[in-house]
C-alpha cells in the first residue's frame, strides 16, 4: 500500500494535468519504491486516465492503493481497490484516475494501475482469498504478461460496463469487479465476484477530456462573425467547466463572402490543463422571405379563435442553401371582415409589417358540425360537493344519475346550491348547453348555466328562451336551449333544490359547439 509520502508524491504529479500525467507517472524515480521501471513500448500502450463509478454506489470511483479504504483480509489491511466521492479540484480528480494500459499483444486487455505505478490484480486461484484484490508489486511489464493483473471491459447497456479479470477462477467462472457486499459508503472495498448482471457488477467509465458542443450558428454572406470567446466543457460525470485560452484557426476573409456552410476549428483548455478541440460552424447566406403556412378552420368559427390557434414562427428561406430558420411572426388581420368565416373557402392573411420580412398564412375554411364538447378531449370537471366519486355526467346517459350530492347530517346539512364546473384546455365556442335529471332525486328546483371568459370570469349563458335561474316545474329535469355563440375557457351548472327534505342528482351535463365535420 502507499506510504503518506507516496500519496503526496502522487499528488504532486496530478497538478501537472492529464498530459503530463502519462508521462510522469512512470519515471523512475516516482515509482522505484515500488520497483515499477518504464514499460516496454512493445508490451503496453500509451494509458487512458479514467474515473471509474460504481452504478450501485452512484457519485463514487475506483482509488487503487488509498490508505483510507476499508480494512479486509488477510491481516485486515486496507482494500487494494475501494470507492471515494467524486473529488472536487483538478489535482485530486487526477488523482483518482485509475491509468488503464492497454496490453499490445491483445488490445483488449488492460492493465490497471495508480499513478504511482501501483497496479490492481486479483489473487491468485490457489489463495484461499481467491476473490480478492492485491497490490502485488508487479512492474507494468510484468502485468503485461500475467492474466491476474489484466482486465476487460465489456458493455453491460445503459452506457456502463463489466470489468473482467483475464484469469478466470479455478472453476472456470468470469471473475467481474463487484462492488463487495453491495457497500456504498466512502472507503467500501471492491473485489471480484462470479460474473452476473447485477447492479454491483456494472460501471461507468469518464475520460478527463472535456468535450464541447459544436457552435452552429448563421451569418449574412459578407458579414464575418465573431468567434466565440467563452465556451463551456462538459465532463461525463457532470462537471462543467469554462474553457481557458480560446484560440481558433481563423479562416482567410473571403470565405465569409461566399453562400454555403464554414467550419471553423480551434482549442481551449480544460479543467485539466488538457487542451480540448472546439468546432464551429456558420451556414453563410442571407434570410429571404418565409414559406407559406397553413391551417385549418371552421365555418361558423371566430375570428378571435383563429387568431389565438394561428401559428407564432415561420420558416425564413437562406441564401444558397435549402436550410431554413425559425423566425417569430405577426399576421395582420385588419382586413378580415367579421363574417370572413361565414362560408366554407381559403382566407390568405399576410405578415404583419412590423414582422420585418413578406409571410403568408392560409386558412382553410371547412364544413362544420355540431358536437358535444364535454365528450371530447382537453376537458376537467371539478364541483362543490360530491357524494363518493360517482361522476358520470359526461357518458352520453341521459337518464341514469350520474352525480348526486348526499351528505349525511339530514336537511341541515344539504348543499344548496351546488356547481359543476368543467374546463378547456383551450378557448371553444359554445352556442347552447343542455342539464338533465332523469331517474334520479327529482328534486332540482333551479338551474343557472354559465360560461367562463377568457379571463377567467363566470357570465350567465346569453340565451332568449329563458331567464336565468331556470325553474324548473316538472319531477324530472330535461333543460336544452341554444345560445347567442360565445368563446369559453369553461362552462358551469349552478343548481338549487326544491326542498331540503331530500338531496340533489344530475344525470347527463352537454355543452354544444361547432368542430370541423367529420
Amino acid at each position: 500500500m502507499r506510504t503518506a509520502t507516496r500519496r503526496a508524491r502522487r499528488r504532486a504529479i496530478a497538478t501537472l494535468g492529464v498530459a503530463a500525467l502519462t508521462a510522469v507517472a512512470l519515471l523512475p524515480s516516482v515509482a522505484q519504491a515500488d520497483a515499477a521501471a518504464d514499460p516496454d513500448p512493445t508490451l503496453l500502450g500509451d494509458p487512458t486516465p479514467l474515473l471509474i463509478e460504481s452504478l450501485s454506489a452512484p457519485g463514487k470511483v475506483i482509488e487503487i492503493g488509498n490508505a483510507a479504504a476499508q480494512p479486509t483480509i488477510p491481516d485486515s489491511t486496507p482494500a487494494a481497490a475501494a470507492v471515494f466521492p467524486f473529488a472536487k479540484t483538478a489535482d485530486a480528480l487526477t488523482a483518482q484516475a485509475v491509468l488503464a494500459y492497454p496490453v499490445e499483444a491483445s488490445p483488449e486487455r488492460f492493465v490497471f494501475a495508480n499513478a504511482e505505478g501501483e497496479v490492481l490484480a486479483r489473487r491468485t486461484n490457489i489463495d484461499p482469498n481467491y476473490r480478492y484484490l492485491t497490490i502485488p508489486g508487479l512492474t507494468l511489464d510484468e502485468a503485461a504478461t500475467d492474466p491476474s493483473a489484466q482486465w476487460t471491459m465489456s458493455d453491460a447497456g445503459g452506457g456502463y460496463s463489466y470489468l473482467r479479470n483475464v484469469q478466470t477462477y479455478a472453476s472456470g467462472a468470469t471473475a467481474n469487479l463487484d462492488m463487495y457486499n453491495w457497500a456504498t459508503a466512502a472507503g467500501s472495498e471492491v473485489q471480484t465476484y462470479d460474473a452476473g448482471t447485477a447492479n454491483v457488477q456494472k460501471w461507468r467509465t469518464h475520460r478527463l477530456t472535456a468535450e464541447v458542443a459544436p457552435v452552429e450558428q448563421r451569418v449574412d454572406t459578407g458579414k464575418p462573425p465573431k468567434l466565440p470567446t467563452a465556451l463551456t466543457g462538459r465532463y461525463s460525470w457532470g462537471l462543467t467547466t469554462p474553457l481557458a485560452n480560446i484560440t481558433w484557426n481563423a479562416p482567410s476573409a473571403d470565405v465569409w463572402t461566399v453562400d454555403g456552410t464554414v467550419t471553423v476549428e480551434g482549442t481551449g483548455v480544460g479543467f485539466f490543463g488538457e487542451t480540448v478541440p472546439v468546432k464551429a460552424e456558420y451556414l453563410v447566406g442571407s434570410l429571404g422571405g418565409a414559406t407559406d403556412v397553413a391551417m385549418t378552420g371552421y365555418v361558423g368559427q371566430t375570428l378571435k379563435e383563429l387568431q389565438m390557434h394561428a401559428p407564432t414562427t415561420v420558416q425564413r428561406t437562406i441564401s444558397g442553401s435549402g436550410t431554413t430558420v425559425t423566425a417569430p411572426v405577426t399576421w395582420d388581420w385588419s382586413a378580415l371582415a367579421a363574417d370572413a368565416t361565414a362560408t366554407a373557402g381559403v382566407i390568405e392573411v399576410p405578415a404583419a409589417a412590423s414582422t420585418g420580412f413578406a409571410a403568408r398564412l392560409t386558412i382553410t375554411i371547412a364544413p362544420a358540425a355540431s358536437v358535444n364538447i364535454l365528450r371530447g378531449a382537453g376537458i376537467h370537471w371539478d364541483y362543490t360537493h360530491l357524494n363518493g366519486s360517482n361522476f358520470r355526467l359526461t357518458d352520453g346517459v341521459r337518464d341514469v344519475a350520474g352525480f348526486d350530492d348526499w351528505k349525511s347530517g339530514g336537511a341541515a346539512n344539504r348543499v344548496n346550491p351546488n356547481t359543476v364546473s368543467f374546463y378547456f384546455d383551450q378557448p371553444r365556442q359554445l352556442t347552447g348547453a343542455a342539464v338533465y335529471d332523469i331517474g334520479g332525486r327529482q328534486n332540482v328546483g333551479g338551474v343557472t348555466v354559465q360560461y367562463r371568459d377568457l379571463i377567467g370570469g363566470w357570465i350567465d349563458m346569453p340565451t332568449q328562451a329563458m331567464t336565468w335561474p331556470y325553474v324548473n316545474a316538472t319531477p324530472n329535469l330535461s333543460l336544452e336551449f341554444t345560445s347567442t355563440p360565445v368563446l369559453a375557457t369553461g362552462m358551469r351548472v349552478v343548481i338549487t333544490n326544491k326542498s331540503n327534505d331530500n338531496w340533489m342528482s344530475l344525470s347527463e351535463v352537454e355543452a354544444f359547439g361547432p368542430a370541423l365535420a367529420g
